[in-house]
């Protein structure tokens, strides 16, 4: 459970629900009893029962881009995945593992997310993966990409083989964002990557999240960022998710929370514009949370497990593989997702009540 200080009262972001506390019910940034009791009473922050299982299936570790900030590919070599990509005996493998713990579980529907690397320079792996879980369960299927490599055909074939949601990154505004975000060789891709999203947006079904990766830099022109993007694309179908581009060593300065003055204004004006605001979460992981991978697992393409998004390719991180499955050596290896949250928990924190206060806002301005 989350408590964040909105404009009128305290959001209790939890499990279940999120709502808004009134002042006295906090102190001191924590739960007065009555305020515990209140929060317990509604169910806010109750364990859900599982109604599904999670599973991250990266399909290459090879990325076509040179962002300078990647966590898993930078130019420089400071840290690099050794090439791979997932082949249809893996695949086979992931169905049996995934059936397995589903059953152990007691839940039927999985969430399935394609990840990488970028998982668009493996496309026939990727459709090999939805295409295999789909013939065998109820499948809500995503991916994670940078969109460069989604063309019209392929964003058709996906979304026919069961993808659903698309989310792509965007690292602001159209002229910071083709110096930071670029192919290997140099070339630009702001242009590129709103034209095929767009373009899928047309043809295909599909639903698709803008997530604008900020520094203190970007911040201050994401009004033109959203110009720009809602220019292109469908805005009523597409979501926006504003995060802080966090610092795997290449030095890059966090914002802070009055930084988050600024991206609560574009989230403001996003809504005006008609985007979708991604909801606040709280800090629940289907694939970290729980060190026995209960709730759900991350695969490599040569079938090794892995704790979280955040750790693949570390071979000291490693937690088992499909065919045994958890290592006993796997709690002392797990790594939790948002190990750089404390560097960067006021603005989220900021970040997030405003989220929260402008889509409340927005529903009291657009009851009948």
């Amino acid at each position: 459970m989350r408590l964040v200080r909105g404009e009128n009262g305290w959001w209790c972001i939890g499990r279940s629900a999120t709502a808004l506390l009134p002042d006295r019910l906090v102190r001191g940034g924590d739960l007065t009893a009555e305020g515990r009791e209140q929060v317990a009473g509604a169910g806010l922050d109750a364990v859900p029962e599982p109604d599904h299982y999670s599973l991250t299936v990266v399909t290459s570790t090879g990325c076509n881009l040179g962002c300078s900030y990647c966590f898993q590919n930078t130019p420089d070599g400071r840290r690099r995945i050794a090439p791979a990509r997932l082949d249809a005996r893996t695949v086979a493998r992931c169905v049996e593992f995934t059936e397995k713990k589903m059953a152990e579980l007691g839940v039927r529907r999985l969430e399935l997310l394609l990840f990488g690397g970028e998982p668009l320079l493996n496309p026939a792996g990727c459709l090999q993966v939805l295409r295999a879980f789909g013939a065998r369960m109820p499948v809500t299927a995503s991916m994670i990409s940078n969109g460069v490599l989604l063309t019209p055909r392929t964003a058709a074939r996906l979304h026919e083989a069961g993808l659903g949601h698309l989310q792509v990154t965007l690292d602001g505004e159209r002229d910071r964002h083709d110096r930071t975000r670029v192919t290997r060789g140099g070339r630009p891709t702001f242009d590129l990557i709103l034209a095929n999203v767009a373009s899928a947006q047309r043809h295909t079904g599909l639903r698709f999240t803008v997530r604008v990766n900020v520094t203190p830099d970007v911040l201050p022109h994401l009004g033109t960022l959203l110009d720009q993007a809602a220019a292109v694309l469908d805005v009523p179908r597409t979501s926006l998710a504003i995060a802080p581009v966090l610092d795997y060593g290449a030095g890059v300065p966090a914002p802070d929370a009055r930084a988050a003055e600024q991206a609560v204004q574009a989230c403001a004006r996003a809504a005006e514009l008609g985007f979708r605001l991604v909801r606040p979460r709280d800090d629940h992981c289907d694939f970290c949370s729980e060190t026995d991978g209960r709730l759900g697992a991350v695969v490599a393409p040569d079938g090794t497990l892995f704790s979280c998004w955040d750790a693949v390719g570390e071979d000291h991180l490693a937690v088992g593989e499909l065919d045994s499955g958890y290592s006993s050596r796997s709690r002392a290896r797990w790594r939790r997702c948002g190990g750089e949250l404390p560097r960067t928990q006021a603005f989220s924190d900021a970040l997030d009540a405003g989220v929260l206060d402008v889509i409340r806002a927005r529903k009291e301005v657009t009851r009948p």
